[in-house]
């Protein structure tokens, strides 16, 4: 929790510290992410503490006369690294969601992000069991303009989801569900020409 605090508090000081230059956005836009995620895993009968994994994430969309951005975006934490030639190790929670950004401050790089969509839960471990369910997020970053069309985003978000419950023999939970806390940087990609 240490470090969540350290990444946060820099990354609050570059937002302070730079002031972006009015933007005129081109329509479209691509988005890769990384970071950490710390993520907790429970149930109606089982509580766990929070554990540090990798958040990775891509999105696109549509911007808005620099005043909000819509998209798809497809995330997801590693909690267990998948093997092939062991078909009994691998455990990840990915989501698949419509986002929408909104750009309060006219032509500058600050937003607030919320999403929508659906969260699938992948266990290959023995007795195990995988699910799906609702999820979603809220969050927020500032988008600091590098090159061109080219952008750095640090950014910060909750997000919350179902992953369904598990009965079977060995198993049985019910109100299987997540929540993360992420502190991620994300390039982003501005194309297209304005009509």
């Amino acid at each position: 929790m240490q470090r969540l605090a350290m990444v946060v508090g820099f990354l609050m000081g570059v937002l302070l510290l730079t002031s972006a230059q009015a933007q005129q956005y081109p329509p479209w836009w691509l988005w890769a992410e990384a970071g950490d995620g710390f993520l907790k895993l429970s149930s109606d009968q089982n509580q766990s503490h929070r554990r540090e994994t990798l958040a990775l994430g891509f999105a696109g969309g549509r911007q808005f006369r620099d005043r909000a951005r819509i998209g798809v975006m497809v995330d997801g934490w590693l909690l267990q690294v998948f093997n092939f030639n062991d078909p009994t190790a691998g455990e990840s929670i990915s989501d698949i969601m419509g986002i929408v950004d909104v750009l309060p401050i006219h032509r500058k790089g600050l937003f607030l992000r919320g999403g929508v969509g659906v969260s699938i839960y992948t266990n290959d471990r023995p007795n195990e069991t995988g699910g799906h369910g609702l999820s979603w997020l809220a969050g927020g970053g500032y988008e600091l303009p590098l090159k061109g069309r080219l952008g750095l985003v640090p950014m910060v978000d909750y997000g919350y989801g179902g992953l369904g419950d598990a009965r079977n023999a060995a198993v049985y939970q019910t109100g299987r569900r997540y929540s993360v806390i992420e502190v991620k940087a994300a390039l982003i990609y501005h194309f297209g020409d304005r009509k």
